[in-house]
């Protein structure tokens, strides 16, 4: 039996293997306030920051820049 679920709060570590963003360059995205806390990210109780996978993306779409 396989269990198929979608995540929708991932871990900084996570995103940044998948989007090739270096945890450095998300930690500041954080810090400079370009990722917002209660919208793009969360901390779990014991700290750890987990990104809103939607939010993400909507942020990505929304600043979008052609090439």
């Amino acid at each position: 039996m396989s269990i198929n679920i979608a995540l929708k709060l991932i871990t900084l570590k996570k995103l940044a293997d998948e989007t090739g963003y270096s945890p450095g360059a998300l930690h500041k995205k954080i810090h400079d306030g370009v990722l917002r806390e209660g919208l793009h990210y969360f901390r779990s109780p014991d700290g750890r920051i987990h990104f809103n996978i939607e939010e993400y993306e909507k942020w990505i779409r929304t600043n979008y820049r052609q090439a």
